[in-house]
């Protein structure tokens, strides 16, 4: 037992030198494509449309899940009713219809032990229940690619796709708390039912607001092409071979450690390389032939060679042969492996009767052939005429992540310089929804100052990437040239542990740095007209038999991880705003950028129209002045109705004023002597992080009102201030889902010269 707590903390301990790597190299693998794209807002809509892909797939399925639940009952045959269909359902109906489904999910040092992600017995339960058609389900966990197993990182993708023509992208699993709907109504029956209890006052799960966005086209074969390239490179890594000679001991270690069922055979685990997926297409080679001056009929073999886009280690393709003839013509498709950070050549070179020959993607080649005939050829990488039209909609990969979970050779930071960019362009506004806001920027008080100095830190951060430094210097600029530009930033008004403390510090300092600099400017204008913060909850009536009659109040987890400005440019995808997500050594991450086109815009009128009840009240040359009005108004109807009061976060009962929500460690921006105000707030810590949202995986709690009516609210959009919260004084380990490591300030000389004389943070 000892030498295996030294085998599992010894990375950990030796972490903060493993990740001092070199920056991350930029440009973008995969193209820029035509496509078409759809907003899914929510479970709902989502797994409606993919229990309608899974019906029709002939092919092939692909799934890059974070976590899988494949025996719940997540799907609808019927509108209206409770769910009545399982993942397991539709993949065995598949397979027995003979279409191979791809399922790579993870698995990581911690996974088992500190995370509820067993996922060996889930796997094992879908290769049970397809019986003797398991030749046509393939499984694999992914456990990094390098001898030395990850511990804290992983692929944080949540992708799919069908027969490479349809594909998802974004934050939705096959999980129970992720079916809802965009209203988040509770209680909800169309929604997964669980007991009512405690932790599940509605017999419901917390609402979880998430977006995933819908292409179509070559899009979708990139998004199959990420499974393939890294279900190769996986197999043949020494990762693989390492996880498969640790399987006994693994498996005893877990059951040391108490996780249950971690002893039982998965016998899936002997099939995950015996079939490896079929490479994708990568462009198409466009011949004809016209007679020349002889008037004979000729026959010409044509041989194109390999393109070697494959990652290093992968076996080279096969040349593809096509046959032409005098007055024919061919499109010669060109299949291969493609490593996600090799761009595809705008050329290439194959033969024709012996004859060498280069076509180009923005020209056509002529050259004569043996007998007089004329041969004109055009190359099309993914098989798109080249160029694209001005203004048509095309949408890209973005990726993030390095060896370890992608297997290329220089790390992916397109999520990253995707954000900046848009962020740098943006004319009008800029619309982020996220889980999570930390980031790295300027600020001048003594609480968020020296924010990455460990020493002097009131809170420590860590975070490097600048996402919020570039929109605290847009929103300076359009504060100094009085223009219209404007950012509105909707996040969880409370999230899971993992993130609450980064998530409460970035808000808390990115609101009070933009106040400061507009106080230090004397500016006339009100900064809330250029930035505000919001997030979304509900009010609703209570039933008798759930302690009605009342009005309840519950705050809206926000899951989704998209940024769309001036109706332009959008990204949704996996990513968050933190170092995990955007670094690219680190977590694996897969968006898509979709530029040009009217998705864009229908990506904000989707989410606002269940947000602000109707996309026609944003103005987006004023964005931020027209979402105000709107949480304005939904939070004096909130306070009419049952006295809670935002962005102010207080709640009045018979006259009383006090703080609706408590926090453990914070400094209490009303009253700035108290350093914890679960004493005198209406909701103690933690109950009062998950009446906001942040109840775990799935625990959901309301504040109810008795008698109160319902306010008439215009969808769900509320104003947020760092007056809700106050500035939490400390963080905490479980923040190693937004950052390496975590540090809290430490008090007496001894504890400071310690932390002086460390190379490295400790953790506490």
């Amino acid at each position: 037992v000892g030498l295996l707590g030294v085998r599992r903390w010894l990375p950990l301990l030796l972490l903060p030198l493993l990740v001092l790597l070199a920056r991350p190299q930029t440009g973008a693998g995969f193209e820029a494509v035509p496509c078409n794209a759809t907003t899914m807002d929510c479970g709902m809509d989502f797994f409606a449309d993919v229990y309608q892909q899974f019906l029709m797939a002939q092919h092939e399925v692909v799934i890059m899940p974070y976590f899988i639940k494949p025996t719940l009952k997540i799907f609808h045959s019927r509108s209206g009713g409770p769910p009545d269909i399982t993942l397991t359902d539709l993949i065995v109906q598949a397979v027995r219809r003979n279409v191979h489904v791809w399922i790579m999910g993870w698995d990581n040092a911690a996974s088992e032990k500190f995370l509820p992600f067993h996922q060996d017995r889930e796997y094992e339960q879908l290769f049970k229940a397809v019986g003797e058609d398991h030749e046509y389900l393939h499984l694999t966990l992914d456990t990094s690619r390098n001898f030395v197993a990850s511990v804290y990182y992983i692929p944080h993708i949540k992708s799919y796709a069908f027969d490479r023509k349809v594909a998802y992208v974004g934050g939705i699993d096959f999980s129970e708390n992720r079916l809802d709907s965009p209203q988040h109504l509770r209680p909800d029956p169309r929604l997964v039912q669980v007991p009512i209890d405690e932790n599940h006052v509605t017999g419901n799960e917390k609402p979880w607001q998430d977006v995933m966005v819908r292409v179509d086209g070559p899009a979708a074969e990139h998004v199959a092409m990420i499974l393939v390239e890294r279900w190769w490179t996986y197999c043949k890594s020494e990762g693989y071979m390492r996880s498969q000679a640790s399987r006994p001991f693994d498996a005893l270690a877990d059951a040391i450690w108490g996780v249950a069922k971690s002893l039982e055979a998965s016998k899936w685990k002997g099939y995950q390389c015996a079939k490896l997926p079929p490479p994708g297409r990568l462009g198409v080679l466009e011949l004809s032939v016209s007679a020349g001056t002889g008037y004979t009929m000729n026959q010409y073999d044509v041989k194109v060679p390999t393109l070697g886009l494959q990652s290093s280690g992968l076996p080279e393709g096969k040349t593809v042969s096509a046959a032409l003839s005098t007055g024919g013509s061919e499109q010669v498709v060109v299949t291969g492996l493609r490593a996600l950070d090799s761009p595809l050549p705008q050329s290439v070179t194959f033969t024709i009767s012996g004859i060498q020959v280069t076509a180009n993607s923005d020209s056509d080649t002529n050259a004569q052939l043996n007998g007089g005939d004329l041969l004109k050829a055009r190359w099309l990488p993914d098989g798109v005429p080249q160029p694209v039209p001005a203004g048509t909609q095309t949408c890209q990969m973005a990726l993030s992540g390095d060896r370890d979970w992608m297997g290329v050779s220089r790390p992916r930071t397109e999520n990253y310089d995707d954000h900046l960019k848009i962020i740098r362009e943006a004319k009008r506004y800029i619309l982020i929804e996220n889980q999570y806001f930390s980031t790295m920027f300027d600020a001048a008080s003594h609480e968020c100052s020296h924010s990455n100095n460990r020493v002097e830190a009131e809170l420590y951060s860590g975070s490097t990437n600048q996402v919020g430094q570039q929109l605290l210097d847009r929103i300076k600029d359009a504060g100094r040239t009085s223009s219209n530009f404007s950012v509105a930033v909707i996040i969880p008004l409370g999230t899971e542990p993992g993130s609450f403390y980064p998530n409460l510090r970035g808000t808390f300092c990115f609101e009070q740095a933009v106040e400061d600099f507009w106080t230090t400017e004397s500016f006339k204008s009100d900064w809330r007209d250029y930035f505000s913060f919001y997030f979304i909850s509900n009010a609703v009536d209570v039933p008798a038999n759930m302690g009605g009659p009342g009005t309840a109040f519950y705050g809206i987890f926000t899951h989704t991880k998209m940024i769309v400005a001036d109706d332009d440019v959008a990204i949704v995808g996996s990513a968050n705003i933190n170092d995990r997500s955007l670094n690219g050594d680190r977590d694996a991450e897969v968006g898509v950028q979709i530029r040009g086109g009217s998705y864009p815009r229908e990506l904000r009128e989707k989410l606002m129209l269940a947000q602000m009840g109707d996309p026609s009240l944003v103005d987006t040359n004023h964005l931020v002045k027209s979402l105000n009005k709107v949480a304005s108004a939904n939070a004096k109807a909130l306070y009419k109705s049952m006295g809670i009061k935002f962005p102010e976060g207080t709640y009045t009962k018979d006259g009383q004023t006090n703080q609706l929500f408590g926090l453990i460690g914070v400094k209490v921006v009303n009253v700035p002597t108290l350093v914890s105000d679960v004493d005198f707030a209406t909701l103690k810590y933690p109950l009062s992080r998950e009446v906001a949202g942040g109840g775990g995986m799935d625990t959901f709690k309301w504040f109810v009102v008795p008698g109160a009516k319902p306010p008439n609210l215009q969808g769900l959009l509320f104003p947020w201030s760092r007056s809700i919260w106050g500035l939490p004084k400390m963080t905490s380990v479980t923040q190693l889902y937004s950052n390496a490591f975590n540090w809290r300030r430490l008090d007496g000389q001894q504890d400071r010269q310690k932390v002086g004389n460390a190379s490295q943070p400790l953790l506490v």
